[in-house]
């Protein structure tokens, strides 16, 4: 079977190296691992996680003129190739298969999936691995040792959860004022009153527990309803949660394993 990427050293300074979205269907969303040798022997690696802001996976806050642009600038297309490089940025975008519709077109036309954390030690980088690709289709591969299908999943299931109860509210007529009194009340809290940090990546070859990834990603989705209500009011943030409901948001699923997918940097 063809794997669905393939990454391959650049012609570029040492650290690089070239992403291919080898598939049929666009990329959405990267989650990947650079692996580090430090002076003294000693192996680290940065992380780097797309995060679950909204975007062409969860498109809860992007109406329809957003989605066509984001599609187009932060996805990659079929036969697509970024430069991957070890400071977690990825370079290039979608205008190496064709231009930009009238309808995709923005200011700018750079390109980054995600960040991570770096380090001024002097460092050279050893090995880079994909660990969670999504598709747009809502496809996922990868051995997802950094928790990004849990992250994506939970979001979008927390986004729901908010969009259902505001449409049974908005259905029995219940005030703006009690429905949010009622769903404050079913979500969850933490002692302090402050967001629950996401857990730390797994060290082995094996996905974080998915329930802390859980709680964190109910608390954010949660923190942007509080936010939006102090902004908005009532009245129109229950008009926004209950269009959340029509959200095009894609069947996730995981794709069959066809094999791991990492590289020596040149």
């Amino acid at each position: 079977m063809t794997p669905p990427t393939q990454i391959a050293p650049a012609d570029q300074p040492i650290g690089d190296a070239v992403l291919h979205n080898r598939s049929q269907v666009a990329i959405a969303s990267l989650a990947y691992i650079w692996v580090f040798s430090n002076r003294n022997g000693r192996t680290r690696r940065h992380n780097f996680l797309p995060g679950t802001n909204p975007s062409v996976l969860l498109p809860f806050n992007l109406p329809e003129p957003a989605r066509k642009i984001h599609a187009f600038w932060n996805t990659i297309f079929p036969g697509s190739k970024r430069v991957m490089t070890s400071r977690g940025t990825l370079l290039g975008d979608n205008c190496d298969v064709r231009p930009p519709a009238e309808y995709e077109l923005r200011k700018g036309g750079s390109f980054s999936f995600g960040g991570g954390s770096t380090s001024s030690e002097p460092a050279e980088p050893l090995k880079l691995m994909l660990d969670g690709v999504f598709f747009l289709d809502g496809g996922f591969a990868g051995p997802n040792r950094l928790g990004s299908w849990e992250h994506t999943v939970s979001a979008a299931e927390a986004y729901g959860e908010w969009a259902s109860l505001a449409r049974e509210a908005g259905a029995r007529g219940t005030p703006p004022s009690a429905f949010f009194e009622r769903a404050l009340s079913l979500s969850e809290q933490t002692d302090d009153g402050r967001l629950p940090p996401p857990p730390p990546p797994s060290r082995e070859s094996v996905p974080p527990d998915p329930e802390p990834i859980r709680k964190h990603e109910r608390q954010w989705v949660k923190h942007q309803i509080l936010n939006m209500r102090k902004i908005m009011g009532d009245q129109d943030t229950m008009a926004r949660v209950q269009a959340w409901a029509d959200a095009p948001v894609p069947r996730f699923h995981k794709l069959p394993e066809v094999g791991r997918q990492e590289t020596a940097p040149c």
